[in-house]
């Protein structure tokens, strides 16, 4: 629940704290105290878009700060260790507004995720909102409990994969013109990749005997004359025979110049190999202008690919992998057509079944709210009104595929009407809200606010609302801003809010009232004027009463 709550510079209201207990707790003053600034205190609090008209004139920013007891779930990461309450807090002003949970800076939508299954406020409008086949769909839904929320689920995945095939078949099918020319484009590169045909490591190969062959004619000349300049006639060659001849000569007779006479020897042998060679090279290295042709064509073909392609035949080979993949993918797009139109049929037979089984779950759920409703309304002086659910069949959406309508026949022997058409402003307050209490019968919120739900309603239907609430606010917290008596006499803490004026400023103070006070504020709110004697013996009657009421047992319903 809320035990604590804070407010600054909101509106009128200066500077308010606030205790907060269990049960039903009512908010009253004068009309333009500032009641309905609490709650919409409350609605910053719970991440409601922030409005800088709210600040207080001469403020700079209004502040709002709020205690839960106990956390709710999945606030462990913003406590400390053995807190046992969430401080939550925002404030609006600036250029921006500041959210803060257990004192540290938090995103305002976390504001909404960490408080909407907390806290629940029902404010005036929502009585015209209830004409709304969504809101009215939304209301249904809550009441369903957990068969019709695991069915809504069901529906929803179901309808997900139905969309998302239906999406992709549309797509393949409008891209068609544009898949065509993609693979138009993808076999053309692929016809010059493979014309072409890069071999990786080819490009080092290529330079070097191209490079031979145009040079060709220069290297012949050069390996012709050293090999001439070895071999011929007193050449090198002649000169280390001569050598070795002299050595042999002397062989034997000191072992040094033995040594060295081997050497010249090995030099004899290896020059008369390498005039060999050399010849041979010579021999070997012809100009062949058609060979020359063909590399520089070569040449001329690979540089071409790796200005398109990458900068080496390795990185043409690895685009070429990927184009062909690619080209496999898209000249698959008939057999992925028919295969989707299968999945798309079958999606959407799945989806329809889910939306049938969802919409059997609404149908029995719209029988149990309406007489839950039934009940409340009899209660609050509409005994002869009925209301039912219409759920009927339209065409798929992300949230079902049925119309929720509420219809009511105000009174016996009327035809059902859709709610916004068959009740009056009074009629309709009182539906609205005995669909709210159906529906907090229906799910255990722990914290409710209603910003005068009561208004079009007096008498002792007033009673009757006020017994509501006191009996709905047992296990869980009400708040209730209210401008009947009859109501707040069922309360379980008393909250005046009063405004008053003074150095030229008019600012809003909220105070609790005792029980003597209780008996003025109530007189005030049935007279208009606080200390009547009449009003005030009605007020001690209505407090008397209402508590009498509460202690009775329940009283069943026929």
């Amino acid at each position: 629940m809320l035990s604590d709550l804070h407010i600054r510079d909101v509106g009128v209201i200066e500077d308010v704290a606030v205790e907060l207990g269990p049960g039903l707790t009512v908010l009253t003053g004068e009309t333009g105290a500032g009641k309905t600034l609490v709650v919409s205190a409350l609605e910053l609090l719970l991440g409601a878009r922030a409005d800088t008209d709210r600040v207080r004139a001469g403020a700079d920013r209004a502040f709002v700060e709020g205690c839960v007891t106990p956390p709710p779930p999945g606030a462990a990461d913003w406590l400390d260790d053995g807190d046992d309450t969430l401080v939550v807090a925002r404030e609006v002003g600036g250029s921006r507004s500041r959210a803060r949970l257990g004192g540290r800076l938090a995103p305002v939508s976390a504001l909404a995720e960490m408080l909407g299954d907390v806290v629940e406020i029902h404010s005036q409008t929502d009585t015209s909102r209830l004409s709304a086949p969504a809101v009215q769909r939304d209301m249904l839904d809550r009441s369903g409990g957990p068969d019709l929320a695991a069915a809504r689920e069901a529906y929803q995945a179901a309808y997900e994969r139905w969309y998302a095939a239906s999406a992709e078949l549309a797509a393949l099918v409008e891209g068609e013109r544009d898949r065509a020319r993609e693979v138009d484009r993808l076999r053309f590169e692929l016809g010059e990749i493979d014309a072409v045909a890069p071999q990786a490591g080819e490009e080092d190969a290529l330079k070097a005997e191209l490079h031979r062959l145009e040079h060709a004619e220069s290297l012949t000349q050069a390996a012709r004359t050293a090999a001439a300049a070895l071999a011929e006639e007193g050449g090198a060659r002649d000169a280390l025979g001569a050598a070795v001849a002299a050595l042999r000569e002397v062989a034997g007779v000191d072992e040094e110049l033995t040594a060295l006479t081997g050497r010249v020897e090995g030099l004899a042998a290896e020059g008369q190999d390498l005039a060999f060679d050399l010849a041979a090279y010579a021999e070997g290295l012809e100009l062949d202008p058609a060979r020359l042709s063909e590399l520089r064509q070569r040449r001329g073909d690979l540089a071409a690919l790796t200005r398109k392609y990458g900068p080496d035949a390795a990185a043409i080979a690895e685009y070429a992998d990927q184009a062909r993949e690619q080209l496999a993918r898209l000249e698959g797009g008939d057999q992925r057509a028919a295969a989707l139109s299968t999945e798309v049929a079958e999606a959407e037979a799945a989806r329809d079944s889910a939306a049938q089984h969802l919409r059997d779950e609404r149908r029995a759920a719209g029988e149990r709210l309406a007489d839950a409703v039934a009940g409340h309304l009899a209660d609050l002086a509409l005994p002869g009104a009925a209301m039912s659910v219409s759920v009927e069949p339209i065409e798929p959406a992300a949230h079902g595929a049925d119309r929720v309508v509420f219809l009511l026949a105000a009174n016996p022997g009327e035809p059902a009407l859709p709610v916004g058409k068959a009740a009056s402003g009074g009629e309709r307050s009182r539906v609205a809200l005995a669909v709210r209490l159906a529906l907090a019968d229906a799910d255990a919120t722990p914290v409710l606010v209603f910003d005068e739900v009561d208004a079009g309603v007096g008498g002792a239907t007033a009673l009757a609302v006020g017994e509501k609430l006191a009996r709905l606010a047992r296990g869980r917290q009400v708040l209730c801003v209210t401008h009947l008596a009859q109501l707040a006499a069922y309360a379980d803490s008393h909250l005046v809010v009063e405004k008053a004026s003074g150095e030229g400023r008019t600012t809003a103070t909220v105070r609790r009232v005792d029980e003597t006070e209780r008996v003025t504020e109530l007189s005030r709110m049935l007279s208009g004027e606080a200390g009547g004697a009449a009003a005030t013996d009605h007020a001690a009657e209505l407090l008397a009463s209402a508590q009498a009421s509460l202690e009775a047992p329940t009283r069943r319903r026929a």
